[in-house]
């Protein structure tokens, strides 16, 4: 079952550092304020984004400082929601850009950066010192997060692994709810009424192909900024040739065009998803189960 993309993103990025953190008794309740909490960043517009990422970099720097080391702002690229960088609707960017799979693959949000140019710096370093700075900078990061919250967007916060069965227990609670379910079985017939397959797998070639040209694309960015070039400018043409260019012009063409058919019943789904999950986050977070 499909859940809002942006959830998705947390969750995965969340799960990502699992056991990073000693084993706890997690609190049902504090873990449904949590992602209540990064629930509700997620609409942050873009000014909100950014101001956020500002108070963060410039904590990250005072506090490496303090170790005597130096760290420099960065901005990751997928920090910030494209669609909400380019300040576009979800129909009007379905309309412009489909999923944004394969359409977005060289599209960087004003601010950020491709490269983090903290990772030149640690390549410069010995082992030891390398080991040195990336302790520091988990702990000042840590520190970061507990003074600033979740991040908008997507959070790359990292959770234990008692949190994350917390965390699943809630999921699959909102999963089992009537309303989820009938609005799951109406997407799927919404779908499947416009002549596409339901189930995820349908998206699965437009998602390799995008993580193909996407991998190469990155791979050149990091190769520029090594060589000491600003990989910002950075376009599909300067890496791909015409061969795989107009492949991928195709594969945009096909993406657009299912997107335009199927996201509308995407949407339904995801204002149904989004009530109940409130509803039962609050739940949680007041005791109930």
């Amino acid at each position: 079952m499909r859940r809002p993309l942006l959830l998705m993103l947390a969750m995965m990025l969340a799960l990502a550092g699992c056991g990073t953190e000693p084993t706890r008794r997690a609190d049902p309740a504090e873990v449904a304020r949590e992602l209540t909490l990064t629930l509700d960043r997620g609409d942050d517009g873009y000014d909100q984004a950014m101001d956020y990422w500002r108070q963060v970099n410039d904590s990250l720097v005072r506090c490496m400082a303090d170790g005597g080391l130096t760290y420099q702002p960065y901005v990751d690229q997928w920090a910030v929601d494209r669609r909400i960088a380019l300040g576009l609707s979800r129909e009007e960017f379905v309309q412009r850009y489909g999923y944004g799979l394969t359409t977005l693959i060289d599209y960087l949000p004003l601010g950020a950066r491709r490269v983090d140019p903290n990772l030149t710096a640690l390549r410069q370093m010995t082992p030891e010192r390398r080991k040195s700075y990336q302790s520091r900078l988990t702990s000042c990061r840590r520190d970061a997060r507990q003074k600033f919250g979740p991040s908008p967007h997507t959070d790359t916060s990292a959770m234990t692994a008692e949190e994350s069965d917390r965390m699943d227990e809630i999921l699959a609670a909102v999963d089992k709810d009537p309303r989820v379910v009938r609005a799951a079985a109406e997407r799927a017939r919404c779908i499947e009424a416009k002549g596409f397959a339901s189930g995820d797998s349908r998206s699965l070639v437009l998602s390799a192909a995008a993580e193909r040209y996407r991998d190469g694309f990155e791979r050149a960015a990091l190769e520029a900024e090594q060589a000491g070039r600003d990989s910002s400018a950075l376009g599909l043409a300067d890496v791909f040739g015409a061969a795989d260019l107009a492949e991928l012009k195709r594969l945009q063409q096909r993406e657009i065009a299912e997107a335009r058919q199927v996201e509308p019943c995407q949407w339904t789904y995801d204002d149904s998803y989004q009530v109940v999950y409130r509803e039962h986050l609050a739940r949680v977070s007041a005791g109930g189960s």
